[in-house]
């Protein structure tokens, strides 16, 4: 790791406690870092469905929008939640993670939509969007820049993986940025039905209807009202 050395960043207490402040509040703001902190600390940990009804009321004030209805469980993180967008009768369960924290991140979860248990969702610069009456399941991972459409169903454990990483050898992986590119997103159409523990990686397009295998490794496109399985995923008949 010798020839890594000049690449690993160095710093002391200062630069790692402003670095910290910008992760959560997505810039160098000690006053929005206080005030949301305050917010966060008196009520995410409320208990029982009272805490899940207050938080849903005062997270308008550090949320780029809350709607009407929402309930949000204890013990869900946000980082940068002015960058993040809930429309009405949201439901997120407790020890899910929303970051937005990426400069040019956003994450918008429109009307209806139960994000259950332990999901973490990532936009990393770019956006996410879960449209109306979608389902995302227990620890599911939602990853760059990822659209989802409505009414689709999303089962435990899928991650949806829209990045890119360089391979240069003189450098380790975590330093090399590459840019992200529009055939990098992740489109699931309308309606789509995702099995437990599938992979969908970056630049695939899932087709309207269309349903994903429990365990599926999905690395190119699915047509719409079609039936994939394995890894790599193939289509195995059609909805008809």
């Amino acid at each position: 790791m010798a020839q890594y050395e000049g690449t690993i960043p160095r710093g002391g207490l200062k630069k790692g406690f402003w670095k910290y402040v910008i992760e959560v509040t997505g810039e160098r703001s000690l006053s929005r870092f206080l005030w949301q902190g305050l917010i966060f600390n008196l009520f995410s940990g409320f208990p029982t469905v009272v805490g899940s009804v207050l938080r849903g009321y005062a997270y308008r004030g550090i949320l780029g929008h809350v709607g009407s209805s929402c309930l949000i469980e204890k013990s869900v993180r946000f980082f940068a939640p002015q960058r993040v967008f809930l429309g009405d009768r949201v439901l997120i369960c407790e020890h899910s993670f929303i970051n937005a924290s990426y400069l040019g991140s956003e994450i918008q979860i429109k009307n209806d939509v139960h994000i259950s248990r332990g999901v973490y969702l990532r936009a990393m610069g770019r956006k996410i969007m879960i449209d109306e009456l979608v389902t995302i399941g227990t620890g599911s991972i939602i990853w760059g820049q990822v659209e989802i459409g409505k009414y689709s169903q999303i089962g435990p454990q899928v991650q949806f993986l829209s990045e890119r990483h360089g391979f240069d050898p003189m450098t380790p992986v975590r330093f090399q940025d590459v840019p992200a590119s529009e055939a990098d997103k992740i489109v699931v159409g309308k309606d789509v039905f995702i099995g437990a523990n599938a992979i969908v990686l970056n630049g695939v397009t899932l087709g309207d209807g269309s349903i994903i295998g429990a365990g599926a490794v999905v690395t190119k496109d699915v047509p719409s009202y079609s039936m994939a399985v394995g890894i790599p995923a193939r289509v195995i008949r059609k909805r008809e």
